[in-house]
C-alpha cells in the first residue's frame, strides 16, 4: 500500500517537495548521528555546526507539515492515512536528530574521554549497526522495501537486547566509576532510541498505519514507547 501511495504522490509537485525535504532530514540526521558518535567514542572534532543542522531539521518538519496541509487542501485527497504516515515519519526523524545531538552533549560534559574496555567496545559495535539503519529505513519508506524494513526491525530487536545486557552489566560492576557508568548507560540509551525511531520509519513498509512504530503482529515487541 505504501509503495502505491508514494507513487501517486510523485504526480503532485507539492508532494515531490515533501519527499525531497524528508530525504534531506534523513541526510542531516545521519550526519549528526555519525559526527556526535565520533566525538564521543573517538574524540574527533565536529567539523560543522551540528546544532545549526538540528535547527534545519526542525524547520524542515514545519515546512513538510505546511506542504502536507496544502496538498490536502488543493487535491481534495481522501487518502488521509498517507498524509498521517508522512507526519508520523518526520516526527520520528526529528527525534533521531535530537537523540543524536544528545551524544555530542554528553561528549562535551565528560570530564575525560570514554576509555577502551569491554563497555566501550560494546558501544563501538552498536554504532555502525544503527548507522546502517538510516539508508535502510529511507528505502523502506520511499521504495516500500519490505526486506529493508525487516532488516531494521530485526536489527533493532538485537540492539535492544545488547543495550539491556550492557545496562545489567553496568549495574553489577562495583569497580566502575560513577561518571563512567552514567556515560555508558546514557550512550546505550541514546543508541537504542535512535534505533527505535528508525525502526518506526522502517515499519511503514510492512505495517498498516494503526501499527506504525510497533512490531508486525506476531513478532516479539521491543517493550519501548514508539513515540518516546
Amino acid at each position: 500500500m505504501l509503495r502505491q501511495i508514494i507513487k501517486a504522490y510523485r504526480t503532485h509537485a507539492v508532494m515531490v517537495e515533501v519527499e525531497k525535504n524528508t530525504r534531506e532530514m534523513f541526510r542531516l540526521a545521519k550526519n549528526i548521528y555519525t559526527a556526535s558518535s565520533m566525538a564521543l567514542l573517538e574524540q574527533k572534532d565536529v567539523e560543522f555546526d551540528l546544532y545549526a543542522r538540528d535547527r534545519e531539521i526542525n524547520q524542515l518538519v514545519v515546512d513538510i507539515r505546511k506542504k502536507i496541509v496544502e496538498h490536502l487542501a488543493i487535491s481534495g485527497s481522501n487518502n488521509v492515512a498517507g498524509e498521517l504516515v508522512l507526519v508520523k515519519v518526520v516526527n520520528d526523524i526529528e527525534r533521531v536528530g535530537d537523540y543524536s545531538k544528545n551524544l555530542l552533549d554528553l561528549a562535551n560534559l565528560l570530564p575525560e574521554p570514554l576509555t577502551e574496555g569491554c563497555y566501550y567496545g560494546r558501544l563501538l559495535a552498536i554504532f555502525p549497526k544503527v548507522e546502517a539503519f538510516f539508508a535502510l529505513s529511507e528505502s523502506a519508506l520511499f521504495d516500500g522495501a519490505e526486506d529493508a524494513a525487516k532488516t531494521v526491525i530485526d536489527g533493532h530487536l538485537a540492539i535492544v537486547d545488547d543495550c539491556k545486557d550492557l545496562l545489567l552489566s553496568l549495574i553489577q560492576d562495583p569497580k566502575l566509576h560513577s561518571h563512567e557508568a552514567i556515560a555508558f548507560a546514557l550512550t546505550a540509551r541514546y543508541y537504542k532510541r535512535v534505533s527505535s525511531h528508525l525502526k518506526n520509519v522502517a515499519s511503514t513498509a510492512v505495517n498498516p498505519y494503526s501499527h506504525i512504530g510497533y512490531m508486525p503482529p506476531g513478532m516479539k515487541q521491543d517493550g519501548g514507547d514508539p513515540v518516546d
